[in-house]
């Protein structure tokens, strides 16, 4: 979505995803490579908040950000959520002044949900399993709060019906839905039961990747100070996305982890590794430090590119790329469309300390290495950003831990 309205508005960005351990994590990783916005997931939206120099009206009021701007050096914390499932309502005509809105979950979604709708005088309430929780939102926003014992009681009057449980089940008796009654799953993974329930009993359905379009919509201005193409963006997050990716391929500078990770991720998913180094090397019958010496680096860079393009056309492969790799973008597009693409990163300090006195990296042989980390690193970074999928920082992280994570990731968000 982001990436099709940056192309339509000619803005030199990309947008990815970082997969983080951590709340501290995301804004340590977020200032040390000067990351200019961001967008922030559950279950760090409220955790993240220590973390925030300053943040909006909206923000403090609702005690969750989801969009950040590096500002000066400051982060500030903005929550697009509530123009989101605003604008999703008033997108399709939804009248919410003296309506009365159920609203299912007690998260930073429900919190924002309900903002948004006592902005536009509707009467809200909040149910959730722990009712103690929805009764201090309620307290703080001036709202009902109810138990979930109560849903069939109050779903005799209720107007709307907006749903910010995770999990993949129906709080709602099926028969006290109706015709008429407007639904919206913030839950636009999949079609939830209570998705289904509502279309056979003739609801008013709102798509709950509208509230996701709409509250990128105002994250990106937040990003880029431009208005949002949103139609572009719409047309982009409703694209089933075409063929599966069949491979995985890691990218990263040196010592970042890459073929230590993929052989745990062999075991893990059964697929087979290729060593795009190691196959330059066995073709050749020569080290990389060899043909380095004897034939320098555009030779090699050609080679490198051959056995990427090679791996790239076969199917069930976990390809471990050079830290250089990147520099060759026509190859690394070839890449993109057979593989998900994952950035293993790493500091400068994490690094140094990997290489230790390893003297077959080529391009380390040089007096200070750490000048020459960070002047590869400053070349390569937008290389990375733009050739990627996700990010994982393996600073302090195990291959055993970074697999795990790359593993959960691609099984439950990048292509489903």
């Amino acid at each position: 979505m982001f990436r099709a309205a940056f192309k339509a508005g000619s803005v030199d960005a990309v947008y990815l995803r970082f997969a983080a351990s951590k709340a501290d994590e995301i804004a340590r990783m977020a200032r040390s490579m000067h990351i200019q916005g961001f967008n922030i997931t559950s279950p760090y939206k409220e955790k993240i908040l220590p973390f925030v120099d300053d943040m909006d009206g909206t923000a403090r009021r609702s005690g969750a950000v989801n969009t950040m701007v590096l500002d000066k050096g400051k982060l500030v914390g903005f929550n697009t959520d509530v123009e989101g499932a605003r604008e999703a309502l008033l997108g399709h005509d939804v009248a919410m002044c003296r309506k009365k809105a159920i609203i299912l979950g007690a998260g930073g979604a429900a919190k924002a949900a309900a903002l948004a709708l006592i902005s536009q005088g509707a009467f809200v309430t909040l149910v959730n399993r722990t009712i103690e929780r929805a009764q201090n939102i309620a307290g703080t926003f001036s709202c009902r709060a109810a138990p979930v014992e109560a849903i069939p009681r109050e779903m005799d009057d209720a107007d709307i019906l907006i749903s910010c449980i995770s999990e993949g089940v129906s709080l709602v008796p099926r028969h006290r839905l109706r015709k008429g009654l407007v639904v919206l799953d913030a839950n636009y993974r999949e079609e939830t039961p209570l998705v289904r329930d509502a279309k056979a009993r003739e609801c008013t359905l709102i798509d709950g990747r509208e509230w996701l379009l709409f509250q990128g919509a105002c994250a990106f201005r937040h990003f880029t100070g431009l208005e949002p193409p949103v139609p572009v963006m719409r047309s982009a997050l409703y694209d089933d996305g075409g063929h599966a990716r069949k491979n995985i391929a890691l990218i990263g500078f040196m010592c970042t982890g890459k073929s230590t990770v993929s052989r745990h991720l062999v075991e893990k998913l059964k697929m087979t590794h290729i060593d795009i180094d190691s196959e330059v090397e066995r073709k050749n019958v020569s080290s990389i430090t060899d043909i380095f010496k004897d034939l320098g680096e555009g030779p090699f860079r050609r080679m490198e590119a051959e056995e990427i393009d090679a791996a790239a056309c076969m199917p069930g492969r976990i390809i471990s790329c050079g830290g250089g790799a990147v520099l060759n973008t026509a190859s690394i597009d070839r890449l993109k469309k057979s593989a998900i693409v994952v950035w293993l990163n790493a500091g400068v300090e994490t690094i140094l300390q990997r290489v230790g006195n390893d003297l077959s990296r080529p391009l380390l042989n040089v007096p200070d290495r750490r000048s020459e980390i960070e002047k590869m690193l400053q070349l390569r970074e937008g290389h990375y950003a733009r050739a990627c999928d996700l990010i994982i920082n393996t600073d302090e992280k195990g291959p055993e831990e970074i697999a795990k994570r790359i593993y959960d990731e691609i099984n439950t968000s990048l292509e489903r």
